[in-house]
């Protein structure tokens, strides 16, 4: 999906850009809000994340004229301030935003709020699930949008940390990732951590591959790795 992100501070537009492009999103980064209409109108995002680092007085205005604009009004917002306190969030709410993020920012519900907009555009019919957001490896197929998960033809059902972990390993197939690496990027566990967490995942989730599971291998003294070229 493209998603337009608008922020004066150029650290945390990159930020939620860097986020946004693991997820496979193709990101256009704005400098603020100045000339976010006119540079949106051109790049057709599915999304716009409005990132304020401390208090905007302009961002509610900017919402009200995108309101009023016949090619953007349909648009979802959503908007994202580390600093704010809930009381700023109901004042952007009431000038057209869609969703608000405000302190304390974790980079876990960024996503899952980023997720819950583009997949009302989808169902919506206003935009196709297009190929960026589906991961395909033989006979598995996962959708990132509507997280939805598809084994052989059949749908199957993903807790929120199995479809993550089995995203990242399909994202990167073919890649052997350490068990701290992948707890790292999963889980945000730091180095050195001791748990059985990870192979609890990975049994369950090949429990629910069934005859895909040859799939997902185990690489000793490594960790794991999504292989496409596994016959399963």
């Amino acid at each position: 999906m493209n998603v337009a992100i608008a922020a004066a501070d150029a650290r945390l537009r990159r930020q939620l850009a860097s986020l946004l492009e693991g997820q496979g999103h193709r990101v256009q980064e704005i400098a603020g809000l100045e000339r976010a209409l006119d540079e949106m109108k051109s790049g057709r995002p599915s999304l716009l994340v409005i990132a304020r680092d401390g208090a905007d007085a302009g961002a509610a205005d900017f919402l009200r004229r995108l309101r009023e604009s016949a090619d953007l009004r349909r648009l979802p917002v959503l908007c994202v301030d580390p600093k704010s306190g809930s009381s700023e969030g109901v004042a952007l709410l009431d000038a057209g935003a869609d969703d608000v993020i405000h302190r304390p920012f974790q980079p876990a519900i960024f996503l899952a709020r980023v997720r819950t907009l583009l997949r009302r555009v989808v169902w919506a019919g206003e935009a196709p699930e297009e190929t960026v957001t589906v991961l395909t490896g033989g006979p598995v197929e996962l959708r990132l949008v509507s997280r939805q998960a598809v084994v052989a033809g059949k749908s199957v059902e993903l807790t929120r940390l199995e479809f993550d972990l089995l995203a990242h390993l399909m994202r990167h197939a073919e890649r052997a990732f350490k068990r701290e690496e992948l707890l790292a990027a999963v889980w945000n566990y730091p180095g050195g951590v001791e748990t059985r967490t990870l192979d609890k995942h990975v049994e369950a989730l090949r429990r629910k591959l069934g005859g895909s599971s040859a799939l997902l291998q185990t690489v000793h003294g490594v960790g794991y790795r999504f292989s496409a070229s596994v016959r399963a």
